[in-house]
């Protein structure tokens, strides 16, 4: 008899002991949350860590490490190209935590998960856009931070990729032979971007093009004598001359 309740003990007890092993994420306080969180870091498995890490945000708000948590989410968004996700994080770490250490680090990392979503200019240009903006609110704010030389770089890129939409809008009008919409798009491309260094002489090709295919020939010398002499050995005067050439033997 006492046997057998010396096993039925030693099987509850194990039957116990398995459950505890097993726990679910719901049913794990904050810090089996942490620890199983940092287990999957550790071991690189950053799509389980997000589970792990987003339970104990959500069930546990109040925390003292709520905001450690959430940029740690937020990288472990980052890492997983989940991008979407890790901006809206950012961003909600910088805006709630604005005096914490890592804020300028959130919305440095909000910049670049947006930039990491914009799409070739031949697609809708949305992320582009918000890019640039957020980088030229960034560098108002904070125009001496160590983020500041990359966030430079960003909005040039964004910048150059929005002018490359406008250019792909142009080219579409020229192509149809709608030349008042092709001079309208130009106007405003010149408008937006011109004061840009690296997209002067590509607007000056532009101007030449359009020229060509309106047949405004003494329009077109001016703007091809102009880019040669201002860019001379450059890739913008080497197209100017083989769209002559090309253009020349055509006529």
């Amino acid at each position: 008899m006492l046997t057998q309740r010396y096993a039925l003990v030693v099987i509850a007890t194990l039957l116990i002991a398995g459950c505890a092993k097993h726990k679910t994420k719901e049913t794990m306080n904050a810090e089996e949350l942490a620890t199983k969180a940092h287990a999957y870091i550790k071991n690189k498995r950053h799509d389980d860590a997000i589970q792990y890490v987003g339970e104990l945000i959500s069930r546990y708000p109040d925390h003292a490490k709520v905001g450690k948590y959430k940029i740690l989410l937020a990288e472990l968004q980052f890492k997983a190209k989940n991008y979407h996700a890790a901006k809206e994080l950012y961003d909600n770490f910088s805006e709630f935590f604005p005096a914490d250490k890592h804020a300028q680090y959130a919305r440095y990392k909000t910049i670049l998960s947006s930039f990491y979503q914009t799409l070739p200019a031949d697609c809708d240009q949305s992320y582009t856009e918000e890019t640039a903006r957020l980088c030229k609110e960034y560098l108002a704010k904070s125009p001496t931070s160590k983020y500041s030389k990359d966030i430079e770089k960003i909005f040039a890129q964004s910048q150059e990729r929005l002018a490359e939409k406008e250019v792909y809008v142009f080219d579409f009008y020229l192509r149809k032979q709608q030349f008042d919409a092709a001079r309208s798009r130009l106007a405003y491309l010149k408008e937006k971007f011109g004061k840009e260094a690296t997209l002067e002489p590509r607007i000056a090709y532009l101007e030449y093009k359009l020229a060509l295919k309106e047949k405004k020939y003494d329009l077109a010398d001016e703007h091809k004598n102009k880019i040669l002499a201002s860019y001379p050995n450059s890739r913008i005067a080497e197209m100017t001359v083989q769209l002559d050439n090309r253009y020349n033997f055509t006529v």
